[in-house]
């Protein structure tokens, strides 16, 4: 902006004392006069270019507050990662699977019939005696194929245990030993009947155990595998039959088993003998 000449200045002030009547101020030096008419001329300006409106284009716009973050981003990018290093450990993990399961074996699942006989013979007191694996006791040794060595055939065990010892207490029973001798009742303690106590076919699992898991009879043979069948599924069946003495008498050998008569069923087709050995005889 120009100056403005000295001379007009003192011109208006002239004009302005005599239409008012008041004297005219003291002219101001000329230089103050130009710095205050500068400083009033440029203040408009530097005022109007500080202050900001709202159509200036270079104004950012205020900035959107941030979303927060869900948790499964914050629990996926906290966990912790699978090292680099055991990465082909976790690939090679299937193959090494795959390959062990050839390799494995199924157990071996026991035979029921040898579970429960065994627990027929704790229950009936027979290890209490005879010792739980049959290795004597009280009562003679049973395994080792001891107990075969006195009955070569399964009935004529089967009565001997039923009636107990104390009924034939002194007599001989069995067969003949390798020692050349028979078994004597009541040479070594007493065992009780079990007649009134065991069903017949617990009588029998008693009996198969003794014979099969203890003496170690081979169980491999057409009579002895027919009788273990038999044994299995008269065990399965739940039958709670009364043991017949009279008919296992009959059943039995009288050159092994005091008061047997040896006659055999009287119906074999529809009631044989019990034991392996039951059909031979009958014939």
């Amino acid at each position: 902006m120009s100056e403005i000449p000295e001379h007009l200045l003192k011109r208006s002030k002239a004009a302005k004392s005599k239409a008012t009547g008041k004297p005219a101020e003291a002219d101001a030096p000329a230089a103050d006069t130009a710095a205050s008419t500068a400083v009033t001329a440029a203040t408009p300006a530097t005022a109007a270019a500080v202050v900001p409106t709202a159509d200036l284009p270079y104004l950012d716009p205020e900035p959107e507050p941030s979303k927060p973050t869900p948790e499964y981003i914050k629990a996926y990018t906290s966990r912790k990662k699978i090292p680099f290093w055991a990465m082909p450990v976790v690939l090679a993990a299937p193959v090494w699977a795959y390959g062990l399961a050839g390799t494995l074996q199924q157990p071996e699942t026991e035979d029921p019939l040898v579970v429960e006989s065994a627990e027929i013979y704790v229950a009936a007191g027979c290890a209490g005696c005879h010792g739980a694996n049959g290795g004597g006791g009280s009562g003679y040794q049973l395994s080792d194929g001891e107990v075969l060595q006195t009955f070569p055939e399964a009935i004529d065990m089967m009565v001997h245990v039923a009636r107990g010892s104390g009924a034939i207490n002194g007599e001989a029973y069995g067969a003949e030993r390798t020692d050349g001798n028979r078994r004597v009742s009541g040479t070594l303690g007493q065992m009780p009947a079990q007649l009134n106590a065991l069903t017949q076919e617990e009588l029998e699992l008693v009996i198969y155990h003794e014979r099969a898991t203890l003496s170690g009879e081979d169980m491999s043979t057409e009579a002895n595998a027919e009788w273990a069948e038999h044994v299995r599924e008269a065990a399965e069946s739940g039958a709670e039959t009364e043991i017949d003495f009279d008919f296992l008498l009959a059943c039995a050998n009288p050159n092994f088993t005091p008061g047997a008569t040896g006659e055999g069923s009287d119906d074999p087709e529809n009631r044989p003998c019990p034991g392996p050995h039951s059909t031979e005889e009958a014939e």
